[in-house]
Protein backbone atom coordinates (compact mmCIF):
# COMPACT_ATOMS: atom_id res chain seq x y z
CA UNK A 1 0.00 0.00 0.00
CA UNK A 2 2.84 2.27 0.95
CA UNK A 3 4.53 1.43 -2.31
CA UNK A 4 1.29 2.36 -3.99
CA UNK A 5 0.75 5.35 -2.82
CA UNK A 6 4.04 6.57 -2.91
CA UNK A 7 4.16 6.01 -7.12
CA UNK A 8 0.74 7.61 -7.40
CA UNK A 9 2.27 10.98 -5.89
CA UNK A 10 5.50 10.34 -7.49
CA UNK A 11 3.48 10.23 -10.95
CA UNK A 12 1.28 13.42 -10.05
CA UNK A 13 3.86 15.78 -9.23
CA UNK A 14 6.36 14.80 -12.70
CA UNK A 15 2.69 15.10 -14.65
CA UNK A 16 2.29 18.32 -12.37
CA UNK A 17 5.83 19.76 -13.73
CA UNK A 18 5.12 18.70 -17.38
CA UNK A 19 7.79 16.27 -17.25
CA UNK A 20 7.98 12.61 -19.38
CA UNK A 21 9.58 9.84 -17.38
CA UNK A 22 12.74 10.16 -19.92
CA UNK A 23 12.85 13.69 -19.08
CA UNK A 24 13.06 13.51 -14.88
CA UNK A 25 15.25 10.65 -15.28
CA UNK A 26 17.86 13.18 -17.30
CA UNK A 27 17.18 15.65 -14.15
CA UNK A 28 17.50 13.60 -11.76
CA UNK A 29 20.34 11.31 -13.03
CA UNK A 30 17.68 8.15 -11.71
CA UNK A 31 17.27 6.04 -14.75
CA UNK A 32 13.66 5.69 -16.43
CA UNK A 33 13.89 2.03 -15.37
CA UNK A 34 13.78 2.52 -11.39
CA UNK A 35 11.33 5.75 -12.07
CA UNK A 36 8.93 3.14 -13.76
CA UNK A 37 8.78 0.87 -10.74
CA UNK A 38 8.21 3.35 -8.38
CA UNK A 39 5.71 4.94 -10.07
CA UNK A 40 3.83 1.74 -11.00
CA UNK A 41 4.12 0.63 -6.97
CA UNK A 42 7.10 -1.78 -7.93
CA UNK A 43 9.78 -0.34 -5.40
CA UNK A 44 10.34 2.53 -2.74
CA UNK A 45 13.46 4.94 -3.23
CA UNK A 46 16.43 5.06 -0.94
CA UNK A 47 16.62 8.44 0.52
CA UNK A 48 19.38 10.15 -1.69
CA UNK A 49 17.38 8.89 -4.46
CA UNK A 50 14.03 10.21 -3.14
CA UNK A 51 16.13 13.93 -2.74
CA UNK A 52 17.50 13.92 -6.49
CA UNK A 53 13.72 13.27 -7.56
CA UNK A 54 12.31 16.30 -5.12
CA UNK A 55 15.41 18.10 -6.64
CA UNK A 56 14.71 17.65 -10.06
CA UNK A 57 10.88 17.92 -9.42
CA UNK A 58 11.63 22.11 -7.52
CA UNK A 59 8.97 20.91 -4.87
CA UNK A 60 7.81 22.56 -2.34
CA UNK A 61 7.41 21.88 1.55
CA UNK A 62 4.57 20.21 1.46
CA UNK A 63 5.02 18.16 -1.38
CA UNK A 64 8.23 16.99 -0.57
CA UNK A 65 6.91 16.23 3.39
CA UNK A 66 3.97 14.06 1.93
CA UNK A 67 6.31 12.46 -1.17
CA UNK A 68 9.08 11.54 1.79
CA UNK A 69 6.19 10.33 4.32
CA UNK A 70 4.70 8.04 1.50
CA UNK A 71 8.50 6.82 1.02
CA UNK A 72 9.11 5.78 4.43
CA UNK A 73 9.09 1.94 4.77
CA UNK A 74 6.77 0.62 6.77
CA UNK A 75 7.09 -3.00 8.63
CA UNK A 76 3.90 -3.35 9.62
CA UNK A 77 0.52 -1.35 9.04
CA UNK A 78 -2.74 -1.00 10.65
CA UNK A 79 -5.48 0.23 8.42
CA UNK A 80 -8.10 2.06 9.61
CA UNK A 81 -11.33 1.41 8.82
CA UNK A 82 -14.19 3.74 10.00
CA UNK A 83 -17.13 3.21 11.32
CA UNK A 84 -19.26 6.60 11.73
CA UNK A 85 -23.11 5.87 10.87
CA UNK A 86 -24.76 6.93 13.34
CA UNK A 87 -27.46 4.15 14.72
CA UNK A 88 -30.65 3.06 12.55
CA UNK A 89 -33.47 4.00 13.81
CA UNK A 90 -35.86 1.21 15.05
CA UNK A 91 -38.80 3.30 14.10
CA UNK A 92 -37.63 3.80 10.60
CA UNK A 93 -41.16 2.71 8.38
CA UNK A 94 -42.06 3.17 4.96
CA UNK A 95 -39.90 4.93 1.99
CA UNK A 96 -40.02 1.73 -0.16
CA UNK A 97 -40.09 3.48 -3.03
CA UNK A 98 -37.33 6.37 -1.93
CA UNK A 99 -34.91 3.27 -1.36
CA UNK A 100 -35.76 1.64 -4.27
CA UNK A 101 -34.25 4.78 -6.09
CA UNK A 102 -31.39 5.22 -4.16
CA UNK A 103 -30.65 1.93 -4.68
CA UNK A 104 -30.94 2.42 -8.68
CA UNK A 105 -28.50 5.59 -8.39
CA UNK A 106 -26.05 3.50 -6.61
CA UNK A 107 -26.17 0.84 -9.16
CA UNK A 108 -22.73 2.38 -11.10
CA UNK A 109 -20.58 1.78 -7.87
CA UNK A 110 -17.69 -0.59 -8.90
CA UNK A 111 -19.17 -0.94 -12.41
CA UNK A 112 -16.38 -1.21 -15.08
CA UNK A 113 -15.08 2.11 -16.38
CA UNK A 114 -17.21 3.82 -13.56
CA UNK A 115 -17.24 6.89 -11.95
CA UNK A 116 -17.16 8.91 -8.38
CA UNK A 117 -21.43 8.59 -7.28
CA UNK A 118 -23.18 10.71 -5.99
CA UNK A 119 -26.80 10.35 -4.68
CA UNK A 120 -28.45 13.48 -3.26
CA UNK A 121 -31.55 13.43 -1.01
CA UNK A 122 -33.09 16.90 -1.24
CA UNK A 123 -36.37 18.43 0.46
CA UNK A 124 -38.16 20.65 3.02
CA UNK A 125 -37.27 20.56 6.56
CA UNK A 126 -38.35 17.63 8.96
CA UNK A 127 -39.37 15.20 5.75
CA UNK A 128 -36.67 12.88 7.13
CA UNK A 129 -33.76 12.88 5.05
CA UNK A 130 -31.03 11.76 7.73
CA UNK A 131 -32.93 9.13 8.87
CA UNK A 132 -33.56 7.38 4.73
CA UNK A 133 -29.79 8.11 4.58
CA UNK A 134 -28.41 6.69 7.77
CA UNK A 135 -31.06 3.27 6.58
CA UNK A 136 -30.22 3.04 3.28
CA UNK A 137 -26.12 3.08 4.59
CA UNK A 138 -26.76 0.60 7.10
CA UNK A 139 -28.29 -1.70 4.46
CA UNK A 140 -25.37 -1.66 2.18
CA UNK A 141 -22.60 -1.27 4.62
CA UNK A 142 -21.21 -4.76 3.69
CA UNK A 143 -20.90 -3.85 -0.18
CA UNK A 144 -18.40 -1.17 1.03
CA UNK A 145 -15.73 -2.83 3.30
CA UNK A 146 -13.10 -0.41 3.63
CA UNK A 147 -15.60 1.56 6.00
CA UNK A 148 -18.06 4.47 6.24
CA UNK A 149 -17.59 8.14 7.09
CA UNK A 150 -20.40 10.47 8.26
CA UNK A 151 -20.84 14.41 9.00
CA UNK A 152 -23.46 16.44 9.90
CA UNK A 153 -22.18 19.79 8.15
CA UNK A 154 -24.45 21.84 9.74
CA UNK A 155 -25.93 23.59 6.91
CA UNK A 156 -28.95 24.62 8.43
CA UNK A 157 -28.03 24.44 11.85
CA UNK A 158 -29.88 26.98 14.49
CA UNK A 159 -26.96 26.58 17.04
CA UNK A 160 -23.84 27.89 14.71
CA UNK A 161 -22.59 28.36 11.33
CA UNK A 162 -22.07 25.51 8.83
CA UNK A 163 -19.04 23.61 9.23
CA UNK A 164 -15.92 24.23 7.55
CA UNK A 165 -14.90 21.58 4.69
CA UNK A 166 -11.88 22.00 6.23
CA UNK A 167 -12.37 20.92 9.70
CA UNK A 168 -15.17 18.10 7.97
CA UNK A 169 -11.29 16.65 6.17
CA UNK A 170 -9.32 16.97 9.23
CA UNK A 171 -11.99 14.42 10.90
CA UNK A 172 -11.66 12.23 7.80
CA UNK A 173 -8.26 12.03 7.94
CA UNK A 174 -7.99 10.98 11.38
CA UNK A 175 -10.70 8.55 10.48
CA UNK A 176 -8.67 7.09 8.28
CA UNK A 177 -5.57 6.34 10.23
CA UNK A 178 -3.47 10.09 9.54
CA UNK A 179 -1.81 10.98 12.53
CA UNK A 180 -2.64 15.13 13.32
CA UNK A 181 1.16 15.80 12.44
CA UNK A 182 0.79 14.47 9.55
CA UNK A 183 -2.75 16.70 8.46
CA UNK A 184 -2.08 19.62 6.22
CA UNK A 185 -2.78 23.31 7.29
CA UNK A 186 -4.91 23.82 4.50
CA UNK A 187 -8.19 22.59 3.35
CA UNK A 188 -6.99 22.47 -0.65
CA UNK A 189 -3.82 20.19 0.83
CA UNK A 190 -6.17 18.13 3.20
CA UNK A 191 -8.71 17.56 0.24
CA UNK A 192 -6.00 16.28 -2.22
CA UNK A 193 -4.58 13.79 0.86
CA UNK A 194 -7.69 12.87 0.82
CA UNK A 195 -8.69 11.69 -2.61
CA UNK A 196 -5.18 9.98 -2.20
CA UNK A 197 -6.07 8.11 0.89
CA UNK A 198 -9.56 6.95 -0.67
CA UNK A 199 -8.68 6.64 -4.42
CA UNK A 200 -8.46 2.84 -3.93
CA UNK A 201 -10.77 2.31 -1.20
CA UNK A 202 -14.67 1.37 -1.23
CA UNK A 203 -16.48 3.60 1.44
CA UNK A 204 -19.60 4.77 2.05
CA UNK A 205 -19.21 8.70 2.81
CA UNK A 206 -22.63 10.52 3.78
CA UNK A 207 -22.53 13.80 3.90
CA UNK A 208 -25.75 14.94 5.88
CA UNK A 209 -27.32 18.82 6.42
CA UNK A 210 -25.33 19.59 3.77
CA UNK A 211 -26.18 24.12 3.08
CA UNK A 212 -24.91 24.02 -1.16
CA UNK A 213 -22.70 22.12 -3.48
CA UNK A 214 -19.93 24.40 -2.43
CA UNK A 215 -19.44 22.69 1.09
CA UNK A 216 -19.70 19.20 -0.44
CA UNK A 217 -16.78 19.50 -3.41
CA UNK A 218 -14.19 19.60 -0.88
CA UNK A 219 -15.55 16.12 0.82
CA UNK A 220 -15.71 14.05 -2.28
CA UNK A 221 -13.95 10.61 -1.77
CA UNK A 222 -11.51 9.53 -5.10
CA UNK A 223 -12.63 6.48 -5.56
CA UNK A 224 -15.06 5.10 -8.28
CA UNK A 225 -15.80 2.28 -5.73
CA UNK A 226 -16.91 4.55 -3.09
CA UNK A 227 -20.42 6.13 -2.08
CA UNK A 228 -21.15 9.83 -1.72
CA UNK A 229 -25.00 10.10 0.48
CA UNK A 230 -25.71 13.68 0.62
CA UNK A 231 -28.66 15.40 2.47
CA UNK A 232 -29.58 19.02 2.28
CA UNK A 233 -32.51 21.54 2.04
CA UNK A 234 -31.26 22.90 -1.20
CA UNK A 235 -31.80 21.41 -4.43
CA UNK A 236 -28.42 21.29 -5.26
CA UNK A 237 -28.77 21.85 -8.69
CA UNK A 238 -25.07 22.60 -8.65
CA UNK A 239 -23.97 19.11 -7.90
CA UNK A 240 -25.84 17.71 -10.39
CA UNK A 241 -24.74 19.87 -13.11
CA UNK A 242 -21.09 19.57 -12.67
CA UNK A 243 -20.66 16.62 -10.70
CA UNK A 244 -23.22 14.76 -12.22
CA UNK A 245 -25.23 13.58 -9.06
CA UNK A 246 -27.91 12.46 -8.73
CA UNK A 247 -30.67 14.08 -6.67
CA UNK A 248 -34.35 12.32 -5.08
CA UNK A 249 -36.65 14.84 -3.96
CA UNK A 250 -38.13 13.72 -0.91
CA UNK A 251 -41.88 13.65 -0.10
CA UNK A 252 -43.97 13.72 3.21
CA UNK A 253 -45.00 9.96 4.18
CA UNK A 254 -48.05 8.45 2.16
CA UNK A 255 -51.11 8.00 4.88
CA UNK A 256 -50.25 4.21 5.54
CA UNK A 257 -46.18 4.77 6.00
CA UNK A 258 -47.34 7.99 8.45
CA UNK A 259 -49.77 5.53 10.15
CA UNK A 260 -46.93 3.27 10.57
CA UNK A 261 -44.44 5.34 12.07
CA UNK A 262 -47.38 6.43 14.65
CA UNK A 263 -47.44 3.18 15.41
CA UNK A 264 -43.92 2.09 15.85
CA UNK A 265 -43.38 5.22 18.28
CA UNK A 266 -46.87 4.23 20.15
CA UNK A 267 -47.87 0.83 19.94
CA UNK A 268 -49.77 -0.54 17.27
CA UNK A 269 -52.48 -1.77 20.12
CA UNK A 270 -53.46 1.80 20.29
CA UNK A 271 -53.63 2.98 16.98
CA UNK A 272 -55.58 -0.06 16.22
CA UNK A 273 -58.04 0.75 18.71
CA UNK A 274 -58.67 4.26 17.14
CA UNK A 275 -57.81 3.55 13.37
CA UNK A 276 -59.61 7.31 12.30
CA UNK A 277 -58.25 9.23 15.20
CA UNK A 278 -55.00 8.17 14.24
CA UNK A 279 -54.99 8.91 10.82
CA UNK A 280 -56.30 12.20 11.29
CA UNK A 281 -53.56 12.76 13.61
CA UNK A 282 -51.10 12.40 11.42
CA UNK A 283 -53.09 14.21 8.35
CA UNK A 284 -52.72 17.14 11.43
CA UNK A 285 -48.66 16.55 11.21
CA UNK A 286 -49.04 16.84 7.29
CA UNK A 287 -47.62 13.94 7.36
CA UNK A 288 -44.79 15.31 8.12
CA UNK A 289 -42.12 13.00 9.55
CA UNK A 290 -40.36 15.14 12.53
CA UNK A 291 -44.14 16.52 13.22
CA UNK A 292 -45.35 13.05 14.03
CA UNK A 293 -42.05 11.91 16.22
CA UNK A 294 -43.25 14.45 17.99
CA UNK A 295 -46.52 14.00 18.73
CA UNK A 296 -45.63 10.39 18.83
CA UNK A 297 -43.16 11.72 21.49
CA UNK A 298 -46.15 13.54 23.47
CA UNK A 299 -48.27 10.77 23.03
CA UNK A 300 -45.77 8.20 24.20
CA UNK A 301 -45.63 10.30 27.66
CA UNK A 302 -49.47 10.22 28.40
CA UNK A 303 -50.23 6.67 27.39
CA UNK A 304 -53.86 6.19 29.17
CA UNK A 305 -54.27 9.71 27.07
CA UNK A 306 -57.59 8.52 24.12
CA UNK A 307 -56.04 9.52 20.31
CA UNK A 308 -59.35 11.24 19.94
CA UNK A 309 -58.39 13.27 22.58
CA UNK A 310 -54.90 13.99 21.20
CA UNK A 311 -56.88 14.85 17.89
CA UNK A 312 -59.29 17.28 19.41
CA UNK A 313 -55.74 19.30 21.33
CA UNK A 314 -54.02 19.53 18.41
CA UNK A 315 -56.80 20.77 15.75
CA UNK A 316 -57.67 23.46 18.92
CA UNK A 317 -54.03 24.94 19.31
CA UNK A 318 -53.60 28.28 17.90
CA UNK A 319 -51.22 28.71 16.12
CA UNK A 320 -50.99 25.09 15.18
CA UNK A 321 -47.12 25.05 15.66
CA UNK A 322 -47.58 25.41 19.25
CA UNK A 323 -48.67 21.64 19.34
CA UNK A 324 -45.47 20.47 17.49
CA UNK A 325 -42.66 22.23 19.98
CA UNK A 326 -40.19 20.44 22.34
CA UNK A 327 -37.58 21.59 24.79
CA UNK A 328 -34.90 20.25 21.87
CA UNK A 329 -34.55 22.66 18.47
CA UNK A 330 -33.18 20.06 16.98
CA UNK A 331 -36.41 18.32 17.21
CA UNK A 332 -39.04 21.05 17.11
CA UNK A 333 -40.82 21.53 13.69
CA UNK A 334 -41.31 25.80 14.34
CA UNK A 335 -37.25 25.89 14.80
CA UNK A 336 -36.78 23.58 12.06
CA UNK A 337 -38.78 26.05 9.19
CA UNK A 338 -36.89 28.89 10.86
CA UNK A 339 -33.92 27.80 9.60
CA UNK A 340 -34.66 27.39 6.13
CA UNK A 341 -36.06 30.98 6.61
CA UNK A 342 -33.03 32.51 8.06
CA UNK A 343 -31.44 31.49 4.38
CA UNK A 344 -33.09 33.82 2.04
CA UNK A 345 -32.66 37.31 1.38
CA UNK A 346 -35.45 39.95 2.81
CA UNK A 347 -36.89 40.57 -0.33
CA UNK A 348 -38.03 36.61 -0.56
CA UNK A 349 -38.34 36.13 3.33
CA UNK A 350 -41.07 39.04 2.29
CA UNK A 351 -42.37 37.07 -0.69
CA UNK A 352 -42.82 33.80 0.99
CA UNK A 353 -44.77 36.20 4.05
CA UNK A 354 -46.90 37.19 1.33
CA UNK A 355 -47.20 34.06 -0.23
CA UNK A 356 -47.99 31.84 2.80
CA UNK A 357 -51.54 34.28 2.74
CA UNK A 358 -53.36 32.11 0.16
CA UNK A 359 -55.82 30.23 1.17
CA UNK A 360 -55.05 26.72 -0.58
CA UNK A 361 -51.97 24.80 -0.81
CA UNK A 362 -51.33 25.04 -4.39
CA UNK A 363 -50.28 28.29 -5.88
CA UNK A 364 -49.63 29.41 -9.32
CA UNK A 365 -47.09 31.90 -10.59
CA UNK A 366 -49.77 35.00 -11.11
CA UNK A 367 -51.63 34.31 -7.46
CA UNK A 368 -47.88 34.46 -6.01
CA UNK A 369 -47.40 37.49 -8.05
CA UNK A 370 -50.50 39.01 -6.67
CA UNK A 371 -50.34 38.33 -3.29
CA UNK A 372 -46.93 39.70 -3.19
CA UNK A 373 -47.31 42.51 -5.48
CA UNK A 374 -44.67 41.66 -7.82
CA UNK A 375 -44.22 41.44 -11.74
CA UNK A 376 -44.52 37.55 -13.05
CA UNK A 377 -40.66 36.99 -13.92
CA UNK A 378 -40.19 38.21 -10.09
CA UNK A 379 -42.54 35.99 -8.66
CA UNK A 380 -40.54 32.98 -10.75
CA UNK A 381 -37.49 34.03 -9.71
CA UNK A 382 -38.63 34.19 -5.95
CA UNK A 383 -40.48 31.39 -5.93
CA UNK A 384 -37.45 29.03 -7.93
CA UNK A 385 -35.64 30.49 -4.57
CA UNK A 386 -38.14 29.17 -2.00
CA UNK A 387 -38.22 25.83 -4.08
CA UNK A 388 -34.57 25.69 -3.66
CA UNK A 389 -34.50 26.93 0.08
CA UNK A 390 -36.82 23.76 0.65
CA UNK A 391 -40.34 25.85 1.39
CA UNK A 392 -41.94 25.13 -1.34
CA UNK A 393 -41.90 21.95 -3.55
CA UNK A 394 -43.13 21.21 -6.86
CA UNK A 395 -46.03 18.49 -7.60
CA UNK A 396 -45.97 15.79 -10.43
CA UNK A 397 -47.83 18.91 -12.74
CA UNK A 398 -45.35 21.03 -12.16
CA UNK A 399 -47.35 23.48 -9.76
CA UNK A 400 -45.94 25.08 -6.74
CA UNK A 401 -47.20 23.27 -3.23
CA UNK A 402 -47.00 24.64 0.11
CA UNK A 403 -46.87 22.16 3.12
CA UNK A 404 -50.24 22.65 5.76
CA UNK A 405 -47.59 23.52 8.51
CA UNK A 406 -45.03 26.13 6.47
CA UNK A 407 -48.06 27.72 5.39
CA UNK A 408 -48.81 27.78 9.15
CA UNK A 409 -44.90 29.30 9.73
CA UNK A 410 -45.24 31.54 6.57
CA UNK A 411 -48.83 32.93 8.25
CA UNK A 412 -47.04 32.97 11.91
CA UNK A 413 -44.11 35.29 10.44
CA UNK A 414 -47.04 37.49 8.18
CA UNK A 415 -49.02 38.05 11.49
CA UNK A 416 -45.91 39.26 13.08
CA UNK A 417 -45.12 41.84 10.01
CA UNK A 418 -48.38 42.99 9.86
CA UNK A 419 -49.64 40.88 7.53
CA UNK A 420 -50.44 42.04 3.99
CA UNK A 421 -49.93 45.54 4.77
CA UNK A 422 -46.35 44.88 5.74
Amino acid sequence: MDNMMFGRLLRAARQRSLMTMEGLAEASGVSGRAISDMERGQSLPRPSTLSELMDALALDDEERRRLAQAATRRTTRTVAVPRQLPPDLMVFRGRTAALAEIHRCADPVRAPGGHTVIAAIAGMAGIGKTALAVHWAHQVADRFPDGQLYVDCRGFDPTGSPLDPGEALGGFLRALGVPNGDIPATTEQRGILFRERTASRQLIVVLDNVRDSAQVRPLLPGSAESLTLVTSRNQLSGLAAFEGASVLNLDVWTPDEACAALAARIGERRCRAEPEAAAELVALCGRLPLAVAVVGAQLGATPRLPLRLAVAELRATRPRLDGLTTDDQRVDVRAAFACSYRTLDEATARFFRRVALHPGPVVSMEAAAALAAVELPQAGRRLRALTAAGLISRDADGHHVLHDLVRAYGSELADQAGGVAE
